[in-house]
């Protein structure tokens, strides 16, 4: 089950002129960036949260990569968004005090000579050096490494601990005292209050908002141990390894659009297993298994904006495997977006599917 949407009258024990102004439901990721944004902008802020829902924020590995697919491409608006997250990544950990900014290279292995051929070849677009580098053998990790054809070294890349990050941004709200940390359960009806859902995989039971086509993914994780290597990047080639420090990495990730739950699977560690053994040469050993659920979407784009009836409602969710990267860059948008008036990005504002909401009964 979601949160209880019970829109009512104002309730009892508020008093208008104490309001804040935005209300964020949602500490996940999404939830915090925002918020501290506002924050960062003068804006009276409360957060609603309560930990009796499991979150994904909480179990993701927190990559971010600028190169993606087959032929590592740039992701989309890479050139903008990658550097904006490592300024306020960096900018934020001063902030709430706590280390989670972990910039790392991504070693990507080619995985047969055809895909070495094709990073020869003078296919490689002009502007690949911004974020990555070749290499045409395996020296440096053959003993560690299934490859021996090279790979691309990708820069302007890394991780977020983000189980430690929203435990101090956790920290650095409550002792602001604008964390209310219960179950969201009304709709405050003061005109100037403005009610942003940032409540990742259940916002597809907001009634306002579940016209949007999510498009949730599962994924699992394990946490896992190899001795005696000296592994300096982490891997990504079907599977990901990142190195956590004291023999520790992080093996992942499964995807699966079917039973969507938090609970791990055997078939998920077995998948996870089996991926490891064509990576990686080492044993390793497991020492725990974890599962969320990615707040994905139909066309690979953030939901963010305003109801189409109701402008004291907002959305920002929908952020995907990707949303280390999305988060902050979007978050600014949106906070300059209900601030300044600036215009949302088209591709992630919520108007562009007015049409599947206008498709909707409403009572």
């Amino acid at each position: 089950m979601g949160f209880l949407y019970l829109i009512q009258s104002l309730m009892n024990d508020v008093q208008p002129n104490l309001s804040p102004k935005y209300t964020i439901i949602g500490q996940g990721l999404a939830g915090s960036i925002l918020a501290y944004l506002l924050l960062q902008e003068g804006q009276e802020v409360q957060i609603i949260d309560t930990l009796e829902f499991p979150s994904s924020s909480k179990v993701a590995a927190g990559l971010y990569n600028p190169l993606t697919g087959r032929k590592l491409i740039k992701t989309w608006l890479a050139d903008k968004i990658f550097p904006f997250l490592e300024d306020f990544y960096q900018q934020l950990e001063k902030e709430v005090k706590a280390k989670f900014f972990h910039p790392q290279a991504i070693y990507r292995p080619f995985i047969n000579e055809d895909s070495q051929k094709y990073f020869k070849s003078d296919h490689v677009p002009d502007d690949f050096s911004d974020f990555g580098t070749l290499t045409f053998d395996n020296t440096k990790y053959q003993n560690i490494i299934n490859s021996q054809f090279g790979g691309v070294t990708t820069k302007h890349s890394g991780w977020v601990d983000l189980k430690v990050m929203l435990s101090a941004f956790r920290t650095y709200f409550s002792e602001k005292g604008i964390l209310r940390e219960e179950k969201f359960t009304s709709k405050n009806e003061i005109t100037n209050q403005i009610f942003i859902f940032c409540e990742g995989i259940e916002g597809r039971n907001n009634p306002h908002f579940n016209y949007l086509p999510f498009n949730p993914v599962k994924g699992e994780v394990l946490d896992i141990e190899i001795d005696n290597i000296d592994l300096q990047e982490i891997v990504n080639q079907g599977a990901f390894v990142i190195p956590l420090g004291e023999n520790n990495y992080r093996l992942g990730a499964t995807y699966s659009w079917h039973e969507l739950d938090f609970t791990p699977t055997e078939q998920g560690k077995n998948d996870l297993i089996e991926k490891y053994q064509k990576l990686m040469k080492p044993s390793m050993r497991i020492l725990s298994h974890n599962a969320g659920v990615r707040p994905a979407t139909k066309d690979r784009r953030p939901f963010i904006g305003m109801h189409p009836d109701d402008k004291n409602i907002g959305i920002f969710n929908g952020l995907g495997s990707k949303g280390v990267s999305l988060a902050p860059y979007f978050a600014k948008q949106f906070v300059d977006f209900l601030v300044y008036q600036k215009e949302l990005h088209p591709e992630v504002n919520i108007n562009r599917f007015a049409s599947l909401y206008l498709g909707v009964d409403k009572v």
